[in-house]
């Protein structure tokens, strides 16, 4: 199903591309406008396919996973740089936390460049003020405090992970909703129905939090409301990356 609608999405995508190029002659800035909404919500459905199409793809086991070495500091700055025009159109500050010695990783670029993108987007468009901050470290094998947030637990103590974390001074998260996003078609603080900028999908932490267990992890979250939130992509750290 989704494969079909993608067809005629895609022909609307088109001659709304060719209105805005004059084809049909120049749009009066009455025009305008209704064409720029038009525009607007095809890519908020060309989303929503594309991420049901993920969740049909993962669900039924045919997401391919291929294991490549990682350099973690370079591969999210080159993530970072892609988010750039966005955070500045908010006029949010966006801080790298990696350290140059953090160990290599065996992981899938591709999936973990989707879960960035997605948990960087998230936080852009739930802060209104501030900043966001992408940082990493290494977490040894151990039993964590008793006091420890979900962000600072890793899925299986007695392993070794390197914690992935975006952060950020947004609106925050209800500590009763922290599990409810995860779930698909889910969300917390949405904007109007008519609003499908600011709506999204619903899907994007679902599909993260699915990716990251593929390849061996798992996507966290913690948060406290009008402090912001953390959200942490737990990764293996194989005995290779570990020498």
């Amino acid at each position: 199903v989704s494969h079909e609608l993608r067809t005629p999405l895609n022909a609307v995508v088109g001659f709304v591309e060719m209105l805005r190029d004059g084809v049909y002659g120049e749009l009066t800035p009455r025009q305008a406008l209704p064409v720029d909404r038009i525009a607007g919500s095809v890519t908020h459905l060309r989303q929503l396919v594309d991420r049901l199409l993920d969740i049909a793809k993962i669900a039924a086991g045919r997401l391919e996973i291929a294991k490549e070495t990682i350099v973690l500091r370079p591969f999210v700055l080159d993530v970072a740089s892609e988010m750039e025009s966005l955070v500045s159109e908010r006029g949010l500050t966006l801080t790298i936390g990696i350290g140059p010695a953090l160990p290599k990783l065996q992981s899938d670029r591709t999936h973990l460049r989707q879960i960035l993108i997605n948990l960087i987007g998230n936080a852009v468009k739930y802060t209104p003020s501030g900043g966001i901050e992408v940082r990493a470290r290494m977490v040894n094998g151990g039993v964590p405090e008793k006091d420890a947030s979900p962000a600072d637990m890793p899925p299986n103590p007695e392993s070794h992970w390197i914690a992935l974390q975006v952060c950020d001074t947004g609106v925050g998260i209800a500590e009763s909703d922290t599990e409810r996003i995860f779930d698909e078609f889910e969300q917390v603080n949405a904007g109007a129905r008519t609003d499908s900028a600011r709506r999204g999908t619903g899907l994007g932490l679902a599909i993260s939090r699915r990716l990251a267990r593929l390849l061996g992890g798992h996507l966290s979250g913690a948060s406290e409301l009008g402090r912001g939130s953390v959200f942490t992509v737990w990764l293996p750290l194989e005995e290779e990356g570990r020498g």
